[in-house]
């Protein structure tokens, strides 16, 4: 049910619902006293590795158009040397609060930013109009995960996530190759402070979740974890219908907008914390942001990250129709795909797996929501609709044609297979 909502949610963001987001006053200086912006994932001195609490603000903008303005604009001053983001005068004013609080905290932490939402070419060039989202996540200087939240944190959520990394990073110095020890600690920790909900739900799946021999983050620990989260997430919304009596979907929009603050999904974030505490943040970033939004994330935009794909795409889309087949969500990815062709309707006599069949007649691959993005832009083809009205499984390039043919979950693919068979 959760992950029909969160494509429910994505949907109303791609069909331009209006919403309502109340304006809150803030801060707008650039720059905070004892807080260094840097760029993401840029190296550290030595000295840096040891003292420094990396902390990520992680926002669901458009990859694309923040990576323009920062190339126009060439501010460096300001965040890392891009633009602000819809939350950067709240997040620099809690840092400013929290070091009126504790002066002590003053030049412990480097601030990095992270754009990670879908681009305008996967949203059919639709403005976004529903409450925009953020993360907040905490490293030590090897760039290790130590704390992650959801929403944009006050003072007193900083002060509260500074101290768990801290716990948490000696951990990791104290078991560094024990990682079954860090992640009972941090589940201890946890089970004091999440409510029955969510003490149930980590009992039931304690087993499944059991922890590795390392901190890697592999297709298999993806997998996993995504089963996990999945099996997290009801509870999560038990939790949140009696805390702000939520009845039916039309309150996700309200949700939203409760889940910029940090109070909101703390129990959520706290009971993944023993399985997800110590593991490389570049690794780990991006089924992080994929499950807790559940929509793909986008964050490596340049062609050079991507070029074996977009050598592929080159060197077939003047000559032949191209299939791109779109890998789902990591929440999704369990759902059995192509599915039994069960439908009654007689436009629907064929089925999604005779469709395969002829679409492997032609050059044909999965990609990822990422690489369909970056593919689009450098190709200047026209944009799509990833997830509204319904999810985009296959996109279909012809030669010499620069409208594309986007196949959705809702299609009958019957109506498709002539038309490749034929080619």
């Amino acid at each position: 049910m959760w992950n029909s909502i969160c494509r429910w949610a994505a949907g109303l963001f791609l069909l331009g619902v209006s919403v309502v987001v109340a304006d809150e006053v803030v801060d707008d200086a650039d720059k905070v006293d004892g807080l260094v912006f840097r760029e993401p994932f840029s190296g550290l001195s030595a000295s840096e590795i040891e003292s420094k609490l990396i902390v990520f603000l992680i926002t669901d903008e458009d990859p694309f158009q923040w990576t323009k303005a920062k190339l126009d604009k060439a501010d460096k001053s300001r965040l890392g040397g891009g633009p602000d983001v819809w939350c950067g005068p709240n997040f620099r004013r809690s840092f400013q609060k929290l070091f009126v609080k504790r002066p002590d905290l003053k030049d412990r932490c480097i601030a990095q930013r992270v754009v990670a939402g879908l681009p305008a070419n996967l949203t059919a060039d639709v403005a976004r109009s529903l409450p925009p989202r953020a993360i907040t996540a905490i490293c030590d200087g090897q760039y290790r995960l130590l704390h992650f939240s959801v929403g944009v944190p006050e003072p007193d959520d900083l002060i509260q996530m500074i101290e768990d990394a801290e716990e948490n990073k000696t951990l990791l110095q104290l078991h560094p190759d024990d990682p079954a020890a860090i992640g009972k600690a941090v589940l201890d920790r946890t089970n004091k402070r999440v409510q029955r909900v969510y003490q149930e739900t980590l009992e039931r799946l304690a087993e499944p979740m059991s922890w590795d021999e390392s901190l890697a983050v592999d297709d298999a620990w993806v997998s996993k974890y995504a089963r996990f989260v999945s099996s997290l997430n009801p509870s999560y919304l038990f939790d949140v219908r009696l805390r702000f009596e939520l009845s039916d979907t039309s309150d996700l929009v309200r949700l939203l907008v409760l889940e910029q603050h940090c109070e909101t999904r703390r129990d959520w974030c706290d009971s993944l914390a023993p399985y997800i505490v110590g593991r490389p943040m570049r690794s780990i970033l991006n089924p992080l942001v994929d499950t807790t939004w559940g929509i793909p994330a986008v964050l490596e935009i340049n062609k050079e990250d991507h070029d074996e794909i977009l050598r592929w795409f080159s060197s077939r889309r003047e000559n032949s129709y191209v299939v791109l087949a779109i890998k789902p969500t990591y929440l999704d990815r369990d759902i059995t795909w192509p599915p039994p062709n069960i439908s009654r309707n007689p436009l629907a006599k064929r089925s999604w797996n005779e469709l395969e069949t002829a679409m492997s007649h032609h050059p044909f691959r999965s990609v990822s929501a990422e690489e369909l993005a970056v593919v689009l832009r450098e190709h200047d083809e026209m944009s799509i609709s990833l997830l509204a009205p319904t999810r985009a499984r296959y996109v279909i390039f012809e030669p010499e044609k620069k409208k594309l043919t986007v196949i959705r979950e809702s299609d009958f693919p019957g109506k498709f297979i002539n038309r490749l068979e034929t080619k």
